[in-house]
């Protein structure tokens, strides 16, 4: 990992990030703030827009060559844009990837450590650790609205606890846990138009609460999710009636898609006849384990579905900046696709995510800003926080990231610029609820993927893949590699650690212990 003296000092600077937000947060409620956007308002702003599914993994990505995915809209917008093509998600699940995009922080630093729910009788959930978005957290969001931005978030929210009494909902309660919220308007984070919900799995019959709807009286949609989002993301660039935006102001859409998370049935007729093979066969990557017993509902089985809402989402996608383009606003309007983390179907016998291999730490990300930002395609070790700074430093206002933020704004590198230090890694992190210095740690770079667990009384665990040798990720070559082990330890997962704030630290490598090999 390449750490430079400005990271040092963020990183100590992060050290009380929750103290330090809040009064960050407080200070931009004060008149100084007002004149600058009043300052804004005179500066031509670049408008952003957002745009990103749920469970989406990089592979899936038709121009990729990997799943013999249909993404024709995507496979254009690649072509106008700079693809960075070993993003990752470094915590890959829902809140805590939401929660570095939403802070810019890892996930120890930010308190987001799993995900955001709230738990029945005799269960344990998010809440009971603190677990979503503060209120008084300074984000992007935040800054933008401040610095005069019409702010729109459509979609999933998924960065609150719900509250009781709780709201009626196909995952109120799910798994032992009430998962949908309304979210107040004082947990918005800036965004003044709202058309979203918490979590809700419902894709052909979703629901919303807009600036208008009360807690009790959500909106009952029949229509799939991607396709009525996008339909709301047209009337917010069209404007219509100027309900929807300040049209003297720049603005700021996310339009945050469900699917392709499960239930995987919560697809249209239409994406799944694209599709004339089974799963079986169109699921071929070696590493699928379809001999493994999985929960119901979930599995290698399920990929012909996966495919079609991934074909769905590129045809709502396609809408939403097609429509964009017609009311000639590409070139006023950087605009970003990426997913929370990925999905692995049945690679190495994991349905979904949350694990360290490929299917599920790694993301689309891509840039289209036609006039400022050429097409291109860059390996770069780009991680979840580093979307918030790199925003920022491609819109111009890298003199506004806090210093609190963990990421690093890689924007010269998206425009083919040079400066920017490439980091040597990326780090992976999955907390056990509660026990924060428990868990899985690890790295990634561009050869090899560590992942090291700790589990409360049992020896670390280690596993190393050689992802050059080893693309997808089958054999595990720790036992033979413990000096190689140390190394990535010393020279990588530790300056990871201490520039997160992370506890977590791995004991001695142990020599000859086949037990400590998974």
């Amino acid at each position: 990992m390449s750490i430079t003296r400005r990271d040092i000092l963020k990183g100590a600077a992060a050290t009380g990030a929750i103290a330090a937000t809040s009064v960050l947060s407080g200070c931009q409620k004060t008149g100084a703030t007002n004149s600058m956007a009043d300052l804004a308002h005179k500066i031509k702003r670049p408008n952003l827009l957002i745009i990103f599914p749920d469970e989406m993994r990089a592979q899936a990505l038709g121009f990729m060559g990997e799943d013999p995915s249909l993404t024709p809209n995507l496979n254009r917008f690649a072509k106008d844009s700079a693809v960075l093509k070993q993003a990752v998600s470094n915590f890959p699940l829902c809140t805590p990837f939401r929660g570095m995009l939403m802070t810019g922080q890892y996930p120890y630093r930010n308190g987001i450590q799993g995900n955001s729910h709230t738990a029945t009788p005799g269960m344990f959930g998010g809440k009971d650790f603190g677990i979503e978005l503060k209120k008084n957290q300074s984000t992007w969001s935040d800054i933008l609205s401040q610095q005069g931005y019409s702010m729109g978030y459509i979609g999933k929210w998924h960065l609150d606890a719900p509250e009781a009494p709780f709201v009626p909902s196909y995952n109120n309660p799910m798994e032992g846990r009430y998962w949908n919220d309304w979210t107040t308007p004082d947990r918005r984070h800036g965004f003044d138009f709202w058309y979203s919900y918490g979590t809700y799995d419902k894709h052909l019959t979703p629901m919303y609460w807009t600036n208008d709807t009360p807690r009790d009286q959500p909106l009952h949609i029949n229509q799939w999710s991607p396709e009525h989002e996008a339909d709301i993301a047209i009337k917010y660039l069209r404007n219509e009636n100027g309900n929807y935006r300040n049209n003297d102001k720049p603005f700021t859409l996310v339009v945050s898609m469900n699917p392709p998370h499960s239930p995987y049935d919560q697809v249209p007729q239409k994406y799944l006849d694209r599709f004339k093979e089974s799963s079986r066969t169109l699921n071929s990557r070696p590493n699928v384990q379809w001999d493994k017993e999985y929960l119901e509902g979930y599995g290698p089985e399920y990929f012909k579905e996966y495919m079609a809402m991934v074909n769905g989402v590129d045809e709502q996608f396609g809408r939403i900046v097609d429509e964009l383009d017609a009311l000639n606003l590409a070139k006023d309007t950087l605009v970003v696709f990426f997913s929370d983390h990925g999905c692995c179907m049945g690679s190495n016998g994991n349905p979904t995510k949350n694990v360290h291999y490929e299917e599920a730490m790694r993301i689309p990300m891509m840039f289209r800003w036609p006039g400022k930002i050429a097409p291109k395609s860059d390996d770069l070790l780009f991680s979840a926080p580093d979307i918030y700074p790199t925003l920022f430093g491609l819109m111009g206002m890298d003199d506004l990231i806090p210093d609190t933020v963990e990421g690093t704004d890689f924007s010269k590198t998206v425009k083919s610029e040079s400066g920017d230090i490439k980091p040597t890694s990326q780090f992976y992190t999955f907390m056990p609820y509660g026990g924060q210095s428990y868990g899985r740690r690890g790295i990634r770079n561009k050869q090899y993927t560590l992942m090291i667990d700790r589990k409360i009384g049992k020896p670390l665990t280690y596993v190393l893949h050689d992802n050059q040798v080893d693309p997808y990720q089958m054999k595990n070559i720790a036992e033979q590699q413990p000096e190689l082990i140390s190394q990535l330890i010393q020279n990588e997962l530790m300056p990871w650690l201490e520039h997160t704030g992370d506890p977590w630290r791995p004991t001695e490598v142990p020599k000859n212990t086949a037990n400590a090999y998974t």
